[in-house]
């Protein structure tokens, strides 16, 4: 053991000096990587002019690499973007801190005249946001009228902006505003009342809408998608509309690392509800205020906050109508008189700030925290009196018939959203892409509604009992309920060039949970689009999936009627989520004649639904039945 010992000192003091030669022959060299603002620049590429060695910078835009010593060391440092530095080191030894600072690179391209169109190859298909104010309509060129002109679309009527699509009711279509699903008045009524779209057309930027087969990122509706995309100004603009039916003003800024655009619109419909066969003094106001606010506090860290304020209010008081009818020798006349009026009111209020941040080129995370408040009151009182004569006599007791009728309401609904929910893109490669996400949500509805309506036939009550006045309906509604929605999402998209053509894939799936019925649900989507090399002007798509729509407050109000008619208001516990099963194939084929561009498109679709919620459409009323 002690002639070991010997030989391993023997062995080190023979190799001290060769260290130190190899040691001192080398140069280290660190320090960091700017951009003329001072900000790190990431993965930079550092290299040794002459030879294989080199390096990137790191997340800070920190490096560190070895070299052998030399008299003359060129160090080179390059980034996409940035134009290319050079520094040399004179009889470098030991260690060097080298700090650099890249400029940006700028070059001026040549003339480029695109003639291609792009392929839509997913079932979220771009629309063209100049085309709003091309179209005359009730709204002022918004973009659910644009919608109603694709295939597949329908409107409800002129006075609202709500739609439907493929054989969906006008509650199936999801609208998301900045990527937060906003809501609308959630209603005693369904809303036609709504004078003025969420959406304010004055600033949009972008729009993405699918009629279905959509992908799972998007939540829980089992009709369509409508994603809007408000712009961000480049610097100060601003424009004023008006007419007879009201006005807008938009205002837009930006400066430095803060933009931002407001948006304020009135508006009355009287002018053309007056114009109706049923009379009455209509005097509607709507108004409408939204802001989008973005900071850009770093390139990594971004906030953006979107607010909107709606207040709709409605009044309508009818007017005495006489109406004459029959032959010239047995002429009637008709003569309704109405008492009362009607007043309605919906207010909103909404909210969402979400915090962006960028971990690297590749990752993207994003948190979002939102609410929405609803205040909304349908409130009248209308008695009506109708009398049937023969024309031309005014005879005291000569009438033919006479009857009367009072219709009385009072409902109240309140409705708090809250929602808190992280998302999350991850690019595993520049073809490879994995989105991801989970939400929290919290609902608290306040109801109370009182309605009925007293009906007389010359002279006696309906329904007749001989003993007792009673109503023919009445409905009475008392409910206070807190409840949680969980959802989550995973999305993996693929885009892969074969000899074929190009092929892209995104496969996803959905979960979500809600604490009031327990429900549980899984929903699976996929997607695939396919561009063939040899014929180039088509591109091909196919997409399916199952989208579950979770029943909201006035989904689960189930009527129930005792012996003597009374109409009583319960929530069914029982209720399950409405389901529909997509399934998609579509073609587009893009070519130019008469020197503009042209796009031909098909599809066929399969649309099975299943756990419907019926309902029942009584003037502006729409009343579900709480029951699949």
């Amino acid at each position: 053991m002690h002639g070991h010992g010997l030989r391993f000192k023997i062995l080190l003091l023979l190799l001290t000096p060769l260290l130190a030669l190899l040691t001192e022959g080398q140069v280290k060299i660190h320090g960091k990587i700017t951009d003329s603002e001072g900000k790190p620049v990431e993965f930079a590429t550092v290299r040794i002019g002459g030879t294989i060695i080199g390096t990137t910078s790191g997340l800070e835009g920190d490096y560190s690499l070895s070299c052998p010593a030399a008299d003359t060391i060129h160090i080179h440092f390059s980034c996409i973007g940035y134009r290319e530095a050079t520094r040399a080191l004179i009889d470098a030894k030991g260690d060097v801190t080298l700090n650099v600072r890249l400029q940006l690179s700028t070059e001026m391209l040549q003339q480029v005249e695109v003639t291609e169109l792009k392929k839509q190859t997913g079932s979220v298909g771009k629309i063209d946001a100049t085309e709003l104010h091309k179209s005359p309509d009730v709204q002022g060129g918004s973009v659910e009228s644009l919608i109603t002109t694709m295939a597949g679309v329908t409107g409800s009527n002129e006075m609202s902006a709500q739609y439907s699509v493929r054989g969906g009711s006008y509650d199936e279509n999801s609208v998301y505003i900045n990527g937060i699903e906003v809501y609308r008045p959630q209603l005693i009524t369904s809303g036609q009342q709504e004078g003025l779209s969420i959406i304010n057309p004055d600033l949009v930027g972008s729009i993405g809408f699918s009629t279905g087969g959509f992908p799972a990122e998007y939540g829980d509706k089992m009709s369509s998608v409508l994603d809007i995309t408000y712009r961000q100004p480049q610097s100060f603009e601003g424009s004023l509309s008006a007419s007879l039916m009201g006005g807008s003003l938009t205002i837009g800024q930006a400066s430095g690392k803060f933009s931002q655009l407001h948006g304020i619109r009135y508006k009355r419909n009287s002018s053309l509800l007056g114009s109706m066969d049923t009379k009455g003094e209509y005097n509607p106001a709507f108004f409408d205020y939204q802001t989008s606010l973005t900071w850009q506090f770093s390139k990594k860290l971004k906030a953006s906050f979107l607010g909107n304020i709606g207040l709709n209010q409605y009044k309508f008081t009818p007017q005495n109508r006489t109406t004459t009818f029959g032959t010239t020798a047995d002429a009637k006349k008709f003569t309704v008189y109405f008492d009362g009026h009607e007043k309605d009111r919906f207010d909103t209020y909404f909210g969402a700030l979400s915090l962006e941040y960028r971990i690297n080129r590749g990752t993207n995370l994003q948190l979002l925290a939102s609410g929405y408040l609803t205040d909304e009151l349908v409130a009248y009182d209308i008695s009506g009196e109708y009398w049937l004569d023969q024309a031309g006599t005014s005879d005291v007791g000569g009438e033919l018939g006479v009857g009367r009728y009072h219709e009385h309401a009072r409902n109240r609904l309140k409705a708090s959203v809250l929602s808190l929910a992280l998302k999350g893109q991850s690019a595993l490669n520049p073809r490879h892409t994995l989105t991801y996400g989970i939400s929290l949500q919290s609902e608290k509805i306040m109801d109370r509604s009182r309605e009925w309506e007293l009906r007389d036939s010359a002279g006696f009550s309906l329904p007749a009992t001989g003993s007792e006045l009673r109503m023919v309906y009445n409905l009475d509604s008392r409910h206070d309920l807190s409840s949680t929605r969980l959802s989550a999402f995973a999305q993996d998209a693929w885009k892969l060039s074969t000899s074929a053509g190009f092929l892209t894939v995104n496969a996803g799936l959905r979960l979500s949970y809600w604490s009031f019925n327990r429900e549980l649900l899984l929903s699976p989507r996929l997607n695939i689009g396919f561009i063939p090399d040899k014929a180039p002007s088509w591109a091909i798509r196919f997409s399916t999936g199952l989208y579950y729509q979770s029943p909201f407050y006035k989904e689960y109000r189930m009527p129930v009627i005792d012996d003597k008619g009374n109409r009583t208001i319960l929530l069914n516990s029982d209720i399950k989520s409405q389901r529909s099963f997509h399934l998609i194939a579509g073609t587009d084929y893009t070519f130019r004649a008469l020197s503009r561009p042209f796009k031909l498109s098909g599809e066929i679709y399969y649309k099975a639904l299943s756990s419907l919620v019926p309902y029942e459409i009584d003037n502006l009323k729409i009343v579900y039945s709480g029951l699949n």
